[in-house]
Parts: structure tokens; C-alpha cells; sequence
């Protein structure tokens, strides 16, 4: 990889129904192999490819914090009612917004890798 002098920020996107310690371990394994500066879980609402929810939005954003609070470089957020929107590519075109002199990588699970060119 070149160095760019930017901060590396990593987007993990997902509904996180249920928030698992498999997210935690990809999370890890993206921090260190991409040298992550931060990275956002980005928890929104709903899942368009599932029908129902396991938990509420709130128990899934509590349940997130819980699981990675032992490492200061992930944060938990949602930002489906900042930005108005659940798609990623609205919340990849918000962050990146704010975060404009960094760059930027994409993490996500197999499940929505399986539905990513929907």
C-alpha cells in the first residue's frame, strides 16, 4: 500500500441483528491489517434483504457497544436519522463528507457481500 499521510478509516456497515463477536473479530483483523486510524460500525435500522428484526435498534446499538467497547478505536453509530437514509452509499457519502482528508474502506459481512450488487 502507498502512504498517503491520511487517516485510514474503516465503515462497517450492517444491521448487526445480532451483534456477535464475529464482528468484533473482523473488526480486529481490519485494524490491524489495514493500520486503522478508527473504525465506525454503522448501524442502521433495518436490513432490506430480512424481514424481521431479532432485537430493537436500541438493544442492538447497546449489545454493539458492549461488545467493542474494549478497543477505543471502533464507534458504534447510527446515523440513518442524521442522514435520512439506511442505504450506505448515503451514509459512505456522509461520513466521507466529514472525514474528508482520510481514507476510507469498506467492511462488511458475507451475508450482505452475498446481496451487495442489489
Amino acid at each position: 500500500m502507498l502512504k498517503t499521510g491520511k487517516k485510514k478509516i474503516g465503515i462497517f456497515g450492517g444491521s448487526f441483528d445480532p451483534p456477535h463477536f464475529g464482528h468484533y473479530k473482523i473488526s480486529l483483523s481490519a485494524i490491524k491489517n489495514l493500520k486503522l486510524y478508527r473504525l465506525f460500525w454503522t448501524i442502521t435500522k433495518k436490513n432490506p434483504f430480512k424481514k424481521n428484526s431479532y432485537f430493537s435498534l436500541t438493544q442492538r446499538i447497546n449489545k454493539s457497544k458492549l461488545i467493542s467497547k474494549k478497543n477505543k478505536k471502533i464507534k458504534v453509530v447510527y446515523l440513518d436519522r442524521l442522514v435520512r437514509s439506511s442505504n450506505t452509499i448515503e451514509i459512505l457519502k456522509y461520513i466521507i463528507k466529514k472525514n474528508n482528508n482520510s481514507e476510507f474502506f469498506l467492511i462488511i459481512g458475507s451475508d450482505n457481500l452475498i446481496e451487495f450488487h442489489k
